[in-house]
């Protein structure tokens, strides 16, 4: 049986062998994508890995601290590191993929820490979240490695909104983050300020909040609030401050009083420097007066005493020729903006009666609005007082003139019966006297008549005379202030001018004068023996009275009045002569006496008559002479003027044909014109012929030479010749240095050179002479020498264009191989010298010559010319 069972053979078993992937398999396959899922999904996440340097370390935390893109999450730190050096401190950050484009050169990061200030808190999401690192896209290059600002940029808005820019001298208080208010609500903040590109001004950059940027317009006005600001006004003291955190950070207020536009980013306003200067409402300008003393820091406008509108600028218009202010008004008094309406410069008044705007010493002037008719406008021209007054209805205007300003200035008061009643607008020189303008208020007009006197009314007056001392004592605001009076006498008309007196009691004397007396003013170089009360007499008859006298620089004035019933004495020959005590007249004849009357004997007196041909006149006064034989034979004063005066001197002699007819009195230069002024007199019998336009003066002096002597008479001493002209009367004339050539013929003679020619070098025709040689000079180019010779009138006509001129003076030998040839002209050519003319025989005869005719002066005739025998007829 074993057997049995060992012999049991084992069945062959057919085992196939499996080609296919184990399930076994999936799990680590499944596992393997997973796990690079995962890679990729990390790497993904992970963006760009990036380096930021930082100053220190302050607030950054590994895998805490985020980076962030206008509050959106877009990195986080990875590992805070010091860098190499120890000189700062490195992150290593993420930026996720979606944010990996902002990383550029340009890029900038900052820390975000919460801050907290008396202007606000910034930051607060900091302080739930932490801090954080802030990124700003930047240009250029991709980049990955970068260097953390300090703070926040400048020039990044805190957010969006309507940026604009305000320009300003200075700064000031003004800082980044300080508030920009409206009513005193927050509606922006400033962002950035720069220099300007002249780096004269400040730029302040400003974002105003989205939902308050249609408050912004092109009118707009922007004024500082910065700290705390005080005025004084008219109305007192005004100090005024925007809130604590604009006292102690600054801040910007505006409004927008006026409809405006709107208007694009980055427009540019002007920042005022407070509210006082913004000139918020109707803008106006106003064309100030010089020395107006406005401040240009908020000058009010006033009407009816309260204020409606402020100066805001003073400046030159663009021609500086203007004062120009720039105000604003209350939009609720737009309808006084007319063309009537007036603005009136009120200025400061002291006087014992009161005072008027004394503030204004203080703070300067300001406008009152004075309202008118008329049609809208924006432009005004401010006026004073005066001004105002003269635009009204029934003012009367005029003038004063006095010798003296006697302290009357702009602004005082003209009175009547001790009542203001107008004053005086202006003073200034005019001519030698003072010009005063007044003004007459409307309601007082009728006052001034055709015979007022006005008179200066001030100060102690006293007036000592034959008649006794006045004393006049003014009320005592006219004892400091000097005021005008005036009295009113005559017709309702009003003169355009009026004499201003020194004194009533000169104005007294004035309307006596004007009711029977005529003032006259006489000069002496001293003062005779008269006194006030002295007569004056006309043929021994006491005629008018001496009324005072004054010393001045070049001598005295004597006032003198005339009764009116003997006016017509005084007539344009009126002289005047010292009549006081006894007259002695000694001569070869014996001693004559003569006495004035007893009046004149006592207190002196002057005389005057009509006598023609004397000088009576200095100036606007007549001349009062020391005695009548002074004046007699004084004569009149007339004024030469000459090159030179080396051949004249006091007492010259001034002649006509041999005649005395007057002296020089003296010489002076004249440093203006370097000429020399002669004074002298021409005895009145012949005053009357030789004053006038046309008569001519020349020196003469003795001439001698080979040719002859002229003018003997004047070897010892040298005179003055004249010859009567005619025309009208004069006292100025030149001084010629010869006699002067009315009529006749003058040619101009050219020649190479001079040779014998000379002044008083005679002109012959057939050897009769017929001229002379005026004047021998050089030409302009000094390339010839222009001889000027005139022909006298009965021979003017032998001249003709075609005439021809040779110099016959001297000797003229010729030598040759036939033998010498010696030619003379006449002895008195031999002495003398000459010039010879002929005319060729020509017909018809060529015209007659013009005056200064050009001819070539030859040296020798031609044999022809002296055959020549034209007949030429006089006329």
């Amino acid at each position: 049986m074993n057997n049995g069972l060992n012999n049991q053979q084992p069945e062959p078993v057919n085992i196939k062998r499996d080609r296919g992937i184990s399930p076994l398999w999936i799990l680590p396959l499944l596992a393997l994508m997973l796990a690079g899922w995962l890679i990729y999904q990390a790497v993904n996440d992970a963006g760009e890995r990036i380096r930021i340097h930082f100053n220190d370390a302050a607030g950054l935390v590994a895998g805490r601290t985020t980076i962030r893109y206008q509050g959106l999450e877009v990195g986080i730190v990875r590992d805070v590191n010091l860098s190499d050096d120890l000189q700062s401190i490195y992150v290593e950050a993420d930026i996720y993929p979606e944010a990996v484009q902002t990383l550029k050169e340009g890029t900038r990061f900052w820390l975000v820490k919460p801050k907290a200030s008396i202007t606000g808190i910034s930051g607060l999401d900091a302080l739930v979240s932490g801090n954080y690192i802030a990124l700003q896209p930047g240009q250029g290059k991709f980049a990955n490695e970068f260097s953390a600002l300090d703070s926040q940029p400048a020039d990044t808005p805190v957010g969006e909104g309507l940026k604009i820019q305000l320009r300003a001298p200075s700064l000031g208080a003004l800082t980044i983050g300080s508030q920009v208010l409206y009513k005193q609500i927050p509606v922006g903040e400033v962002f950035n300020y720069t220099l300007s590109k002249d780096r004269k001004r400040v730029v302040i950059d400003v974002l105003i909040k989205p939902a308050y940027a249609s408050l912004v317009t092109n009118k707009s006005r922007f004024w500082n609030v910065s700290g705390m600001s005080a005025n004084i006004d008219f109305n007192g003291v005004d100090i005024q401050f925007e809130s604590l955190s604009a006292m102690l950070s600054g801040a910007i207020a505006f409004d927008s009083p006026d409809e405006g536009l709107a208007i694009e980013a980055n427009h540019l306003f002007r920042l005022y420097p407070d509210l006082n200067t913004a000139g918020r409402g109707i803008a106006i300008s106003v064309a100030l007066p010089e020395d107006n003393n406005i401040s240009a820091s908020g000058a009010p406008i006033v009407y009816r005493g309260l204020k409606i509108g402020q100066i805001s600028d003073v400046r030159l218009d663009h021609d500086r020729k203007k004062i120009i202010a720039q105000a604003a008004i209350d939009p609720s008094m737009s309808d006084l903006l007319t063309t009537g309406s007036k603005m009136l410069l009120e200025e400061a008044e002291l006087s014992l009666n009161g005072v008027k705007n004394i503030s204004n010493l203080i703070r300067g002037n300001y406008l009152t609005l004075i309202p008118g008719a008329g049609e809208s406008t924006r432009k005004f021209v401010a006026i004073n007082q005066d001004e105002l007054q003269e635009q009204q209805p029934g003012v009367a205007t005029f003038s004063l003139y006095a010798e003296d300003s006697y302290g009357i200035k702009r602004g005082t008061k003209i009175r009547h019966r001790g009542l203001e009643v107008g004053r005086v607008k202006s003073a200034r020189l005019q001519g030698d006297r003072v010009r005063f303008d007044v003004i007459i208020m409307p309601e007082y007009t009728a006052l001034v008549r055709s015979g007022s006197r006005f008179y200066i009314d001030g100060g102690i007056q006293a007036n000592l005379s034959t008649r006794g001392l006045d004393v006049n004592i003014p009320p005592a605001d006219q004892l400091i202030n000097q005021s005008i009076s005036f009295t009113t006498s005559g017709s309702h008309k009003i003169q355009s001018t009026y004499p201003l007196y020194r004194s009533k009691q000169l104005a007294t004397l004035a309307a006596e004068k004007a009711q029977g007396f005529s003032s006259f003013t006489l000069f002496a170089e001293e003062l005779p023996p008269v006194t006030e009360g002295s007569p004056v007499l006309y043929r021994n008859m006491p005629v008018g009275e001496v009324q005072n006298y004054a010393l001045t620089r070049d001598g005295v004035t004597i006032g003198v009045r005339i009764s009116n019933s003997y006016r017509h004495l005084i007539t344009p020959d009126t002289v005047f002569w010292n009549r006081s005590g006894v007259e002695v007249e000694a001569g070869l004849s014996g001693v004559k006496l003569k006495a004035a009357p007893i009046a004149a004997l006592v207190q002196g007196g002057i005389a005057f008559d009509n006598i023609s041909g004397v000088a009576n006149r200095v100036g606007n006064r007549y001349k009062l002479y020391s005695s009548l034989q002074d004046a007699q034979d004084f004569g009149l004063l007339i004024t030469l003027t000459a090159d030179d005066a080396r051949n004249i001197t006091t007492n010259t002699d001034i002649r006509y044909q041999g005649v005395n007819v007057g002296k020089v009195i003296e010489t002076h230069p004249d440093f203006n014109t370097g000429k020399v002024l002669i004074n002298a007199r021409l005895f009145p019998q012949y005053a009357k012929t030789l004053a006038k336009k046309d008569s001519y003066f020349w020196v003469v002096t003795p001439k001698i030479s080979l040719s002859g002597t002229k003018n003997l008479d004047s070897l010892l001493s040298n005179y003055i010749s004249v010859a009567p002209g005619t025309g009208y009367y004069a006292q100025d004339f030149t001084l010629g240095t010869s006699e002067r050539i009315n009529s006749g013929l003058t040619v101009i003679l050219e020649s190479e050179k001079r040779n014998s020619v000379s002044v008083g070098t005679p002109l012959l025709y057939r050897d009769v002479q017929v001229g002379q040689v005026v004047d021998v000079a050089l030409g302009d180019l000094a390339d010839r020498v222009i001889i000027k010779a005139h022909v006298e009138p009965d021979f003017d006509h032998l001249v003709r264009t075609n005439t021809v001129f040779w110099n016959v003076s001297g000797l003229d030998v010729t030598i040759g191989l036939t033998g010498a040839s010696v030619q003379s002209g006449t002895v008195d050519s031999l002495i003398r010298g000459g010039i010879a003319f002929a005319t060729p025989e020509v017909q018809p005869l060529l015209p007659r010559a013009k005056g200064d005719t050009h001819y070539l002066l030859h040296d020798i005739a031609k044999p022809e010319w002296h055959t020549w025998r034209t007949a030429i007829p006089r006329h």
